[in-house]
This record gives C-alpha cells, structure tokens and sequence, in this order.
C-alpha cells in the first residue's frame, strides 16, 4: 500500500510541475535505487538501516510515478502527430469507438502515420476525436477500421460559459488533445479493415447479442437492458439517465466492477461451488485461467472501456491470488491493481472512474462487515438482502466525499434503491447472458420467449422502481459547491469513523464527530446565497445568442433564443442551476421591454449603467440616436460596413451566431478603432454585474 501511494504522490507532482524534468526524475530514481539495492544485499539488524530503506523504497517509488507521468506525456514526445504535422499531410488513424450522436458521429481514434506523396510517410503517436456526419457511408464503419482523411486540426476548446462540465480537461485526462470535424461530402475512406481483427469481432459479438434483445423488449427497457448488460448505451433517453442519476444508480448503466464481479461470481459459483474444481492445485488453476479469460472476454464485448479494463485488472489479481487458496489482504490486492493501472497509464489517477472504482471498494471492505454484523437476521434472503444494503452503505461512505466534490448532490434513498439496482443488476446480468446463449445455440423458441420475457419483466420492474424514487419528496440533496479541502476533510471525517467501527476508540469517534460538524458548517459557508445586484451573462450559444439578465433574488428574464434542451447542459443550464433561478420569459432581442431600471427598445439595451447597441442585421440601424454606448452586440452576420455613427470608446462583443469571417472583419475594424472586443466563442461567456 505505501508503495502505491507513493507513486501516486509523484504522478501528482509531476502533473502539477507541468510534465517538465523527465531526466531529472529518472535519475533521482536511480539514486534511490541503489541504497535499496545495497539494503537488500547488506541487511542488518540494525533499525536505522530498516527505517532508512523504507524511507528509500518510498522516495524510489514517488520518483518513479514522476518519471512514468512525464514520459507517458504524449504532447511532448518527438513522434507527436500535431508537432510533426504539416499542411499536405493525410492522417492515418484507426479508430477505438464509435458513438452516435444527434449531428454526428464522434470517433475516438488512434493517430498511426502521417502519409505524403511529397516526403516519406512517418509514423507517429497520439489520439483525437474525430466527428463525422451521419451519413451511409458513416454507417460502414467499425471499431478497428483504418481511415485516411485531410481535415483542420483543432485543440480542444475550454469551457465557454460559466459551471458547465469541463469538457476538455476530461479529454485531457483520457489523453485526447486535438479533433476534427469533417463535414458531409468530406474526403475521406477506409484504408484498412478490421473485419477480422478481435476488437471486430468483439464488435460483431455484441451487436449479434443486442440482437438477441431487440426481438423481446423494446423502448426503455431495451435501452436499459442493453446499457446493463452489454455496455450500449446508445438508446438511453435523457430521461431514464436523469431518474437513475438522481437516484444513485446510474452506476449500472456503465459497465464497470460490478458487472465484471457479477459475471466473477457467476462463474464461480458454478466452477467452485457446484463442479468443486479448487479442491486441487491443477483445478485452481483451471479455475482462475478460465476466470480471467472470461472476464477479459466480457470486458472486449462490453465495448473495453477504461472501468471495465480497470475491474479486469482487479479481479485477474483477485483470480490469480486464489491459485494459492489462501485469502490475501484486500489491500494489498488493491494496491498492486492500482500500481499495474497507474503504471501503465498515470493519468487515470486524475479520472473520476479509478478514484470512484477503489474508493468504492475500500469502502465497501472498511464499514460492510461492520454493519453486517449489527442485525443477525433469522433467514438466510434476509441475511442476503442486509448484506447487499451494508455494502451499499459501505460503497457510498467510500465514494461520498468524491461524489459531493464532482457531481454536487447525493441520493437520499440510496439505501434502498441502490440495494435493490444490485439485486436486480444480478438478475439481469445472468438473463442476459443466459438468453444470449439460449439464442445462439437454438434460435427462436419457446426457451427464449421465457428468458426475455423474464429479462424484460427485471428490467421493467427496475426502471418503475426507480422512477418512484426519483417522484419522492427529498429525493436528492444537492450541494452546489464543494471545495476540494472540504471534500478532504469530509473523508478525513468518514477515516476516523471506520477507524472507531473497527478498533471502537471512542476518542476516533469524538475527533470523527467534531471534523463532520466543521465540514458541515464550512462547507454551509461557501454555497453562493442570493445575489442582492443584478446580473447579466451573454451566453456562447453556437448559431445563436442567449442573454440572462437577473434582476437579484430569483427574479429573471432572457433575451435570445432559448437552446434545445440537451444544448442548455452546454449554455446557460449550469450557471442557473448553480445559481438558482429560471427566467419568467425569453424575449428576441428584436422586442421592446421595460423591467424595473431595464429597458429594450429599437435594438438599444440600457441595463444599469451599461448602454448597448444591438447590431443585428434583422433590426434596423438608421435613426440611432447619438450618446457614447459602452457596449455594441454583433449579431447574426452583421457586416462592419453598416456600423452607424458611434461615439465613445465602446467594448465590441460578438456572439455565437455570427460566422468565422465575420469576426476576423470585426477583429480588423477593433484594431483600426482601438476598440476592445469580446468574441463569446473563443473568450466565452461575458458576465457583468451592477
């Protein structure tokens, strides 16, 4: 265990220092090494050559994670594909994933080569997103074909509007900086074919499989089902995803350890507890190889993303530590599965999933026996069932203080429901798997009729008990802010109880109890309460606008066009979530309006002590009266050409709805004027208050 957190803590650093000093980091390394060397060929009773050799092996391993996360560091390898790209190049790339969207479809993609008819062909490293149109020939394509394209790189964008999820950072920490949008009619086709390749035919498995359900279920509980036991997530409404995240359960439509431990135990149980193969070494053997492959293979037909690879690696070691027959400390298991991960990529340590996957386990191994053994129950299904809620429980102490921190809410009733979505997750994943076979061996009959009638009837009676859940009063505590130390402080608090529930040091408990109040008031402290001034934020809406003006307290309007709803996570949704408002009304900024010390009128905006002039080529310019304005609105294309007379030194904002060219002729006239400008799709979102 120290070893692992010592890597960590250099991953950590390194990451902080800027990925810089690759040589420096090995070298300590190997200065580290040598005392441990000499430890091992010189020991001696001595204390401090113990204690000098423990403190050596942890510095090893904290240079070590330094060294690995900064030579893993692809943008500063000489072989990147974007440092090495030039204007003519084609881009080589096979692709990982496919995922259909509602304008395209987006591919994560390994760049291979760099092809020239000019210079030679060069081989190079590095991932991007590739965004495709939804067209036929799209359709074609595979996970583990090649394509050759031509497109305009681009770096990934930072967030644009205020509390929405940062989408680069996360695709920063999956090791992707770059993508392309290629448009309908682009040139582009597949060099290479991976019909036959195992990532292909993994492919084809889980869409023959899939198959298998459309013929029996249908809407959500197709859509639920094949999210549950395949990974395909691609058919899940927001709706459904909204009901299972509010509830805390959302955990079952990814693919991840529990999946992978259900389809451990399953196989288990039949290989040990039924056909009793560990009663030898060569059958526990045979039991941990034929473990291991069935738990790589579902992870490949799953769709291999990183929880599942992350689950896979776990219980390999759990599998093949059981060769032995003897029970290791879990948190050894842990470790080692978390330094073969983190050694292969560091940057998973910066992922949600790998920090959610171990904390929920720990969890799990600190507070379930515990709580397990608070009631013995008479029956063995009620032993079963308060085993599954103190595991539950134990899963949700472990990954509190990461849930509050990054999602901002916590289900009320986890208890109950989270108890149940395991149950029936179990239920689902052996009809799953059962009706898949039934299926593939005998087709169409009345044995498959059974098994998806039942595996419909799990999943319907899932998905109805979620969404009751969801309807009840309190359902979902929200925080709308948690600092990263409050977070650390609140699994401070959850460390001292698990240190009470095991060793019953009351003086654990104390401290425990005095850290969780401090939390609480602390954490109380920083949520934002109500803004007493009034507010205007102008949106990035891509071909579009959208500006909120709150007038203090809950009292709001907007002016523009409200987004579609999946766009709003993207605009103006989070900031007013975060901030707790809706607006009583959308106007065009066409309209004429008085609100309070606001008015809108012939395209002028007076708010506070701001004045706007509206440039919009759908509103009319002729007739402004004169007077200095501090702010001018470029909307919808309009050209610099007809800019009226304007008299003072006001600050040009050019929003989302205008096209490329237009800006960079905005951009001319601002340095030709000595104006100021403010384009809302690279400097984001302008926010004023008064």
């Amino acid at each position: 265990m120290p070893a692992v957190v010592g890597f960590g803590l250099g991953v950590f650093v390194a990451d902080a220092m800027g990925y810089t000093g690759s040589a420096a980091w090995w070298y300590v390394a190997m200065a580290c090494f040598l005392p441990v060397i000499l430890s091992v060929l010189f020991p001696g009773p001595e204390r401090w050559k113990a204690v000098g050799a423990s403190a050596f092996i942890l510095l090893l391993f904290f240079t070590l994670g330094g060294w690995r996360n900064n030579a893993t560091y692809l943008p500063e390898q000489a072989d990147f594909f974007a440092s090495q790209l030039e204007a003519e190049d084609l881009l080589a790339v096979t692709i990982n994933s496919l995922r259909p969207g509602r304008k395209s479809i987006r591919a994560e993609t390994t760049v291979k080569a760099l092809l020239n008819d000019s210079t030679s062909n060069r081989s190079v490293t590095g991932q991007l997103l590739l965004y495709l149109p939804p067209d036929e020939k799209t359709s074609t394509l595979s996970v583990g074909d090649e394509i050759v394209f031509k497109g305009e790189i681009r770096e990934l964008k930072k967030p644009l509007n205020p509390h929405v999820f940062d989408l680069r950072a996360y695709w920063h920490r999956q090791a992707i900086y770059h993508q392309v949008f290629l448009r309908e009619g682009a040139d582009w086709r597949v060099s290479q074919s991976a019909r036959g390749g195992l990532r292909a035919r993994a492919e084809r498995w889980r869409n023959a499989w899939f198959q298998t359900f459309q013929a029996y279920l249908s809407g959500d509980e197709l859509a639920v089902a094949a999210a549950l036991v395949m990974g395909k997530r691609d058919g899940i409404s927001q709706e459904v995803k909204s009901a299972y995240t509010e509830t805390g359960a959302i955990h079952v439509l990814a693919v991840s350890g529990l999946h992978v431990g259900i389809i451990f135990l399953i196989l288990r149980f039949l290989l040990v507890t039924v056909l009793r193969l560990d009663r030898t070494t060569a059958g526990r053997w045979l039991v941990a190889g034929l473990s291991v492959v069935a738990v790589w293979l579902f992870a490949l037909v799953s769709g291999f993303s990183p929880s599942v690879q992350r689950s896979a690696i776990m219980f390999t070691i759990l599998a093949i530590g059981g060769i032995s027959h003897r029970k290791g400390d879990i948190f050894n298991t842990l470790a080692a599965a978390a330094l073969l991960m983190l050694w292969l990529d560091p940057g998973q340590l910066f992922r949600v999933g790998f920090q959610l996957s171990f904390t929920a386990i720990i969890g799990i191994v600190l507070f379930a026996s515990p709580i397990d053994r608070l009631i013995r129950w008479p029956t063995k299904l009620l032993r079963a069932a308060w085993s599954t809620i103190a595991a539950s429980t134990g899963a949700q102490l472990g990954t509190l203080p990461l849930s509050l921190y990054n999602f901002g809410q916590f289900p009320t009733y986890f208890l109950v429901s989270g108890t149940a979505v395991i149950v029936s997750a179990f239920g689902a994943m052996f009809l799953g798997l059962f009706h898949g076979l039934v299926v593939a061996l005998g087709g169409e009959s009345a044995v498959a009729s059974l098994t998806g009638a039942l595996l419909g009837a799990v999943i319907g009676l899932q998905n109805a008990f979620i969404f009751f859940f969801q309807q009840l009063p309190g359902s979902l505590i929200k925080v709308p802010e948690l600092s990263w130390y409050w977070a650390l402080s609140l699994a401070i608090g959850i460390g001292l109880l698990a240190i009470w529930v095991r060793w019953r040091n009351w003086w654990t408990l104390l401290a425990g109890i005095v850290v969780f109040v401090g939390t609480f008031f602390g954490a109380r402290a920083q949520v934002p309460g109500e803004v007493k001034g009034a507010t205007l934020t102008l949106y990035h809406v891509s071909r579009g606008g959208l500006m909120d003006i709150r007038l203090g307290g809950e009292t709001a309007f907007a002016l523009g066009s409200e987004p579609a709803p999946d766009d709003l996570a993207w605009t103006a949704g989070p900031n007013r979530e975060h901030y707790g408002y809706e607006p009583a009304f959308t106007l065009p900024f066409t309209a004429d309006t008085i609100v309070g010390d606001l008015a809108l009128s012939n395209g002028i905006l007076t708010a506070g002590d701001t004045r706007w002039l509206i440039l919009d080529k759908n509103l009319p310019t002729e007739g402004v009266p004169s007077g200095d304005f501090t702010h001018l609105l470029v909307r919808n294309g309009y050209r610099p050409d007809r800019l009226p007379e304007v008299s003072g030194t006001p600050l040009l904002v050019v929003d989302g709805s205008n096209p490329t060219y237009r800006l960079a002729e905005w951009r001319g006239l601002g340095e030709r004027l000595n104006w100021e400008i403010h384009a809302t799709g690279e400097d984001g979102a302008l926010i004023l208050e008064w």
